[in-house]
């Protein structure tokens, strides 16, 4: 009758416990509003949150990435303005100078026009985004691109494009290299030569006194050969702004395509995680029934037993 007993009482109180442990584990899940309190709980759900959470994060990553990129594009777009606008304002004053009627003293005026025009072009093409990097200078971000050595303005960084990871699948260029954008413009006669070449060449030209036919022919020449390189710099210019357009409306889909993921991996992990507080609390309710029901069980089984252990 004793091992009769112990055995009763001993599956009682196993009994009693696990309703108690049942009800603890449900009051720690409203608590904390997760459903899986450890990754033994639900593995494939504790890995399946894990995976979620990186993709969170890396898209979370990607947005800032973006959003620093759309900083730089912005910059970049307004130093490609205002190169546009310079370029147009010396292309004008080339076609102003055709007029035959000017005098030296008139060309040197358009000539100092040009030259400040010209410091102008080096300042924007020495322009930092907002981090400090210059734009023009390739992978040496923080090197300036263009120095004035004193027989002309030379390149002094590289052809490298930085790129950031703007999602997933897809990188986008940062920068401009200074050599394709200043350097690389298809010259008059074939060739190419640099933008700052083409104002100083231009500078020096309407700087020389016209003395007679020879040098009246020489001025017209030169001047056809401006017009020409500033309308090929003009062209390049337009066609690298294009690009640089066309990245910034690729940030703005890829930002829309970001914020739908953002959601996505939210409701997922919500799903994965948060508690389903309803059937938490129906669960406790039926618990603390279950727990009433074993405890009044057990205290009239262990009743009897000590009556017939006295009798």
């Amino acid at each position: 009758m004793r091992v009769s007993s112990n055995t009763s009482y001993e599956l009682g109180i196993a009994a009693i416990n696990r309703q108690q442990t049942a009800q603890v584990k449900a009051l720690q899940q409203i608590s904390s509003g997760q459903r899986a309190l450890t990754p033994s709980d639900d593995p494939a759900a504790y890995v399946r949150a894990l995976e979620v959470s990186q993709a969170d994060s890396a898209n979370m990553q990607y947005a800032i990435n973006r959003q620093n990129a759309a900083a730089s594009f912005g910059v970049l777009e307004g130093t490609l303005g205002d190169m546009t606008n310079l370029l147009q304002n010396a292309q004008g004053l080339a076609i102003y100078a055709v007029n035959g009627t000017l005098a030296d003293s008139e060309r040197n005026a358009i000539a100092t026009e040009l030259r400040g025009n010209l410091d102008e072009l080096q300042d924007l093409a020495n322009r930092t985004d907002g981090n400090g990097q210059y734009l023009f200078s390739g992978f040496q971000g923080a090197t300036k691109p263009f120095i004035d050595t004193g027989s002309g303005i030379q390149y002094k960084g590289d052809e490298g494009i930085r790129n950031i990871q703007a999602s997933s699948s897809r990188q986008l260029a940062m920068n401009e290299s200074g050599r394709d954008v200043f350097e690389r413009i298809r010259a008059d006669g074939g060739g190419y030569q640099s933008m700052f070449n083409t104002f100083s060449s231009l500078i020096n030209l309407l700087e020389t006194p016209v003395t007679d036919d020879a040098s009246k022919t020489a001025l017209a020449n030169g001047l056809s050969t401006a017009q020409i390189n500033l309308s090929n710099a003009l062209d390049n210019v337009l066609r690298v702004h294009s690009s640089v357009g066309t990245r910034m409306k690729e940030v703005d889909t890829l930002n829309d395509s970001g914020d739908g993921l953002n959601i996505q991996y939210k409701q997922q992990l919500s799903d994965l995680r948060q508690v389903d507080y309803a059937k938490v609390i129906s669960d406790l309710t039926q618990q603390q029934t279950y727990l009433e029901a074993t405890q009044k069980s057990f205290l009239k089984v262990q009743g009897l037993s000590l009556f017939d252990y006295i009798r």
